[in-house]
C-alpha cells in the first residue's frame, strides 16, 4: 500500500492505492501519527486506486474510524472498487466507516 496526502472531496484527506497488507501496517501506523486528530477529526479517503484489504487492514481501518470518531468526527471512503465496498461491508465497516 502507498499513500499520499491529497485533496478529497475539498478536504485535506488521504489516497490509498495498491494491496493494504499486514506488510503495510508500519506504514499506516505512520499515517495515524501524523494526523492531527485533534485539528482534523474527519478523514476523507480516496480509495479509488485501492485493489485490496486482508484483515490487518481491516483492523488498521477500524482503529482510524475510531480515532477520528473520538476526536469528534468520521473516517469517509470515497471512490472505492466494488470488491474493497464489499470487503468493507462483510467485515461490517461500513458501521464505522462512511461509504460514499
Amino acid at each position: 500500500m502507498e499513500y499520499a496526502y491529497v485533496e478529497v472531496a475539498g478536504r485535506e484527506g488521504v489516497l490509498l492505492s495498491g494491496r493494504f497488507t499486514y506488510e503495510d501496517s508500519g506504514k499506516f501506523h505512520q499515517l495515524l501519527e501524523d494526523w492531527d486528530f485533534a485539528a482534523k477529526a474527519t478523514l476523507n479517503i480516496d480509495a479509488r486506486y485501492l485493489t485490496f484489504l486482508d484483515s490487518t487492514a481491516i483492523g488498521m481501518l477500524y482503529l482510524l474510524a475510531t480515532r477520528c470518531r473520538d476526536a469528534g468526527g468520521y473516517a469517509v471512503v470515497t471512490n472505492a472498487q466494488a470488491n474493497i465496498v464489499q470487503t468493507l461491508k462483510r467485515a461490517s465497516l461500513d458501521q464505522y466507516l462512511l461509504l460514499k
